[in-house]
């Protein structure tokens, strides 16, 4: 049985989700099966490559992180929210 998770479960080490943020977090983890343990906050995209292309080099190119990015999405790992602010949940 797969659990389904709720507000309270969120783990938010920098506790700055809104509360439609937190709905969103929820539903996206339900959706996927993955507990809402967010691991890394990026404030858009520029902030996404700076710490996977140029400060960690976990990615040579952004066209590579382009590429992890659009698999962790996929997968669920990535969680992109309308106002351009993106979560890494533990996997």
């Amino acid at each position: 049985m797969t659990k389904t998770y709720t507000v309270e479960d969120i783990n938010d080490y920098q506790n700055r989700l809104s509360e439609l943020q937190e709905t969103e977090l929820i539903e996206h983890c339900n959706q996927f099966g993955i507990k809402p343990d967010i691991c890394a906050w990026y404030d858009d995209m520029d902030d996404f490559y700076q710490d996977w292309v140029e400060d960690n080099k976990i990615c040579k190119t952004e066209s590579e992180a382009d590429e992890r990015y659009e698999y962790g999405v996929d997968i669920g790992e990535f969680k992109a929210f309308p106002n351009g602010e993106i979560v890494r949940l533990v996997m």
